[in-house]
C-alpha cells in the first residue's frame, strides 16, 4: 500500500469513566456556526469522514469520533455497545469539550445514534443530517454479513475496500483502508474494531420510527442510490419529519462520505449554512 497523507487534523482523547474515546478534530471553533459532529457506522471509523470534514472545516470546527469499540477508541470489556451507550458517550464528549450546541451528521448506525441523541437532548442540536439508514430492521442482531477478520498485508485491505466502495476517490480509500487495520500478532493485519462486531450488530434491535415523530429541527436525509438501504423507507422517514429534506445520491453505495465526499460536502454545506 502506498504512503497515505491526511489533511491537517488534531487527535483528541476524551476520558469518560473507564472509556477513552478518540476524536479527530478538523478546523477551529468559530462564533459563526456550531461545531459539526460526524458519526460513522458499525465496523467503520472516523477517517471515512476525512474529505467531508476537511471541506466543511473551512467554515468551523468539525469533530469525527471513533465510536467505542472502533478505531482508536477503547473497547468495552462488557460488550456494552447499544445505541444508548453510544449516545451517552456522545453526550460525554460534548460536555468534556464544553460544546453546548452542535450540528450532527450520522451515517448508518451513526444516524440512529444521532437521532436518539437529538431526541434526548433537543436543545443541544441545531441541525441534523441522517445518512443512509433505516429506523428499524427485520434481521436479527446476530445476522451479520460475513467479512474477513484479517488480511495478509495492507494491500489486501485496500483491494477489499475498493471492491466494496466502487467510486471512492483513491487517496481517501487508501487512507480509510490504512486506518481500518492494525498489526496482528502473527504478522497479519487485523480489523481495528472489537471482534464482537463480526457476530453482533446491536442496532438491529432499534426502532426509531417514534423518534422521528419527535424531531422539531431542520433535518436532512441522504440516501445512496446503490445502497442496500431502501429509498422508499428513507423517503418515509423524511415524510415523518416536518420540513425535512431528502436527496438520493446518484451511483453511490452505502458509505456516502467515502464514495461521494464531494456530493455529501455540498449537500451538508448548503443545509448547515442556510
Amino acid at each position: 500500500m502506498r504512503p497515505v497523507r491526511s489533511a491537517p487534523v488534531r487527535h483528541l482523547n476524551v476520558q469518560l469513566d473507564d472509556m477513552t474515546l478518540h476524536v479527530l478534530a478538523f478546523g477551529e471553533h468559530t462564533t459563526g456556526a456550531p461545531p459539526l459532529l460526524c458519526l460513522h457506522g458499525v465496523t467503520g471509523n472516523a477517517w471515512l469522514w476525512h474529505d467531508v470534514a476537511d471541506h466543511l472545516s473551512q467554515g468551523g470546527l468539525v469533530l469525527a469520533p471513533d465510536l467505542r469499540g472502533h478505531g482508536d477508541s477503547r473497547w468495552s470489556a462488557k460488550a456494552e455497545y447499544s445505541t444508548s451507550d453510544h449516545v451517552r458517550d456522545l453526550a460525554g464528549i460534548l460536555d468534556a469539550l464544553e460544546i453546548e450546541v452542535c450540528d450532527i451528521a450520522g451515517l448508518s448506525w451513526g444516524g440512529l445514534i444521532a437521532l436518539e441523541y437529538t431526541a434526548n437532548y433537543p436543545g443541544r442540536v441545531r441541525r441534523l443530517a441522517v445518512l443512509d439508514v433505516e429506523p428499524s430492521y427485520q434481521q436479527a442482531d446476530d445476522a451479520v454479513p460475513p467479512r474477513p477478520t484479517q488480511f495478509p498485508d495492507r494491500n489486501s485491505v485496500y483491494t477489499w475496500e475498493r471492491a466494496a466502495n466502487l467510486n471512492a476517490p483513491d487517496p481517501l480509500l487508501h487512507l480509510f483502508a490504512a486506518s481500518s487495520v492494525r498489526p496482528g500478532d502473527d504478522g497479519t493485519w487485523a480489523r481495528k474494531h472489537d471482534r464482537f462486531f463480526f457476530t453482533r450488530w446491536p442496532f438491529r434491535n432499534d426502532d426509531a420510527w417514534a423518534t422521528l415523530e419527535q424531531l422539531r429541527l431542520p433535518t436532512l436525509f441522504l440516501h445512496g442510490e446503490r445502497s442496500f438501504v431502501r429509498r422508499q423507507v428513507m423517503e418515509e422517514m423524511a415524510a415523518r419529519v416536518h420540513g425535512a429534506v431528502f436527496h438520493s445520491l446518484k451511483d453511490t453505495g452505502h458509505l456516502l462520505p467515502l464514495e461521494a465526499p464531494q456530493s455529501v460536502s455540498e449537500h451538508l454545506e448548503a443545509f448547515l449554512r442556510s
